[in-house]
């Protein structure tokens, strides 16, 4: 890849991270404590299993999306 094209998508997957971090760590949960939402057991729960499921999915893409970019590049 040149570096000008390196340079821009990590920018863009940056903004990407922080957006999507802030979201879901500060904003959605911020959203349910300023309304007086109470967590239950199960609600919390399934919070922790999203968190899980959001771990395991970037994890596999971590890990799988430098595979599909090496092929490529041999592919060439």
């Amino acid at each position: 890849m040149k570096d000008q094209q390196l340079i821009k998508e990590t920018k863009l997957y940056t903004r990407w991270a922080l957006g999507l971090s802030l979201a879901l760590i500060v904003i959605w949960p911020g959203i349910m404590f300023l309304t007086g939402y109470v967590y239950s057991l199960n609600f919390f729960k399934g919070w922790v299993c999203l968190a899980f499921v959001w771990l395991a999915v970037a994890a596999l893409f971590i890990t799988i999306r430098p595979m599909i970019e090496l092929y490529k590049e041999y592919k060439k």
